[in-house]
């Protein structure tokens, strides 16, 4: 119920002591809440928070640069997660399939893919992609209270939970530590609880009553093989999408309009327009009433790149050089001579392959690209294992022998296997991206070679591993599990 590891608030008492306590405890702990979900009175000591500023990157003189960090009372937790499960039974059948985050069997695997089919097929058929990546300032804090509890009501959550809810969000109250000093605290009216379980499902609710007032608004158009899907969020990373301008443009501006009335104002600063299309054109800045975006040629969305000619070359790059940042970070840890070869190897597999192989699911890659990978995966692993003494001499070790000595699926098995794995589940679930994935635009492909897609590069991995298998074959969910774990083994193909 509650995670391990995590800083207690104002109470002090971490979550393991809850945990290893004796059976008094909590039949002390279930007594209390009991008669505060019966009362619909909160302790006011459990609304307090303790703001820990963080330093993300940039000027550390600009407090822009920070992202605070709130520390609750462990025993408001145990509440909070209580309620959170009761409000999760109504919310399921309430939430659009458009929102990805903090939805259970989702990630942003899912958006990232829809997004990259949806150019991939489009750009096939020389047809343009409109997107608008829409940010909110401060979104979560800037929620209205009572707009929010009236959209609970609209959508028929019982009152019994929408009185609690209300309950230990009313004189909230927070102090912020700062080199372990503890401010004067203040009070908070506006916006979700910072570090508590049920804000990003608040959230959810909050946006869900957004997009439901887009839709009803005339200048609303789905969207060709994406459908009614022209508007994807994961919790307030937000795409909007469209076959030309003047769609996008009135989408935003609805949506804009929509999310003033739930308190939500959008960063002009870091809302971006961006156009993919074949024509190499410069694109004007997009305007929408008051704002003005600025129109990029790529954007990082949800962590990976989207870029103006939807290739995967920039992409690759980029994972590549963070997974080198990673890298140069442990540097010392791969030096060490403390270390077995052992831990090195955990070392790369947890912590630098992940950020490597990020959003692998989604790739069409050419060989070249799957080359590059395989260039950094052996600078790693040739760091860890070193040279070989022969014949009075030491020499660099060779492909042959590093990947001998590695004995686990290397880097372009493991993305093959990844993306069978993700093949597999899209096309079980019956969700968007198996619509994007199946739907066909209407039009005429331009003359020339197209370019490698995604599922000639599916075809492509069956084809080594099982000739006869389709996609549709992964209904056999023990049946594609092999298939997956062979794909692993291809270290050579």
């Amino acid at each position: 119920m509650l995670k391990n590891n995590k800083a207690p608030g104002e109470d002090n008492i971490n979550a393991e002591l809850f945990k290893i306590s004796t059976p008094k405890m909590f039949s002390e702990i279930y007594t209390l809440i009991k008669e505060i979900w019966k009362k619909e009175q909160i302790p006011q000591d459990w609304k307090m928070a303790i703001i820990c500023p963080i330093y993300k990157k940039g000027d550390t003189m600009d407090t822009k640069n920070y992202r605070g960090i709130a520390l609750l009372n462990t025993c408001y937790k145990i509440l909070s997660t209580a309620i959170l499960h009761r409000l999760e039974i109504y919310s399921k059948d309430i939430i659009g399939k458009y929102q990805t985050g903090f939805i259970k069997g989702k990630s942003t695997t899912d958006h990232i893919f829809t997004i990259r089919q949806a150019l991939e097929k489009h750009y096939e058929f020389e047809k343009e992609v409109h997107l608008c990546f829409v940010d909110f300032s401060q979104a979560y804090d800037s929620i209205n209270r009572n707009k929010l509890w009236i959209t609970l009501e609209e959508f028929e959550i019982p009152s019994k939970l929408i009185r609690l809810i209300k309950e230990y969000n009313s004189n909230t109250a927070c102090k912020v530590k700062f080199r372990n000093q503890l401010s004067e605290s203040f009070d908070v009216n506006t916006g979700l609880r910072q570090g508590d379980a049920l804000s990003p499902l608040l959230f959810n609710l909050a946006l869900e009553k957004v997009e439901k007032v887009v839709r009803t608004m005339p200048a609303y158009q789905d969207m060709e093989l994406i459908g009614e899907y022209s508007i994807l969020a994961y919790a307030d990373d937000i795409v909007v999408m469209g076959n030309t301008r003047i769609e996008v443009t009135a989408k935003t501006d609805d949506l804009l309009k929509a999310a003033k009335c739930m308190g939500l104002k959008v960063n002009q600063d870091k809302t971006k327009y961006m156009v993919v299309s074949r024509k190499n054109e410069m694109v004007a800045d997009l305007s929408v009433g008051e704002y003005t975006f600025e129109a990029v040629n790529d954007f990082k969305y949800l962590g990976t790149n989207i870029n103006k000619n939807n290739n995967m070359h920039n992409e690759i790059k980029l994972r590549i050089s963070a997974a080198n940042k990673g890298f140069f970070a442990l540097v010392k840890l791969f030096k060490s001579k403390l270390l077995s070869k052992k831990s090195k190897i955990n070392l790369y597999l947890s912590c630098l392959r992940p950020v490597l192989a990020y959003g692998c699911e989604t790739w069409s890659v050419t060989k070249g690209d799957e080359e590059k990978l395989l260039i950094f995966e052996r600078k790693i692993l040739r760091r860890i294992y070193g040279p070989i003494y022969e014949n009075g001499d030491y020499r660099i070790r060779t492909n042959g022998e590093i990947y001998q000595l590695f004995q686990k699926p290397n880097i372009k098995a493991f993305i093959r296997s990844k993306r069978l794995e993700w093949a597999g589940h899209l096309w079980r679930e019956n969700g968007i991206c198996k619509q994007v994935l199946m739907g066909r635009i209407n039009g005429r492909r331009p003359r020339g070679r197209p370019r490698h897609r995604w599922m000639d590069t599916i075809k492509s991995d069956l084809a080594k591993i099982a000739p006869e298998t389709e996609l549709a074959g992964s209904e056999n969910r023990e049946k594609w599990q092999e298939i997956v774990e062979a794909a692993k083994a291809l270290n050579g193909l």
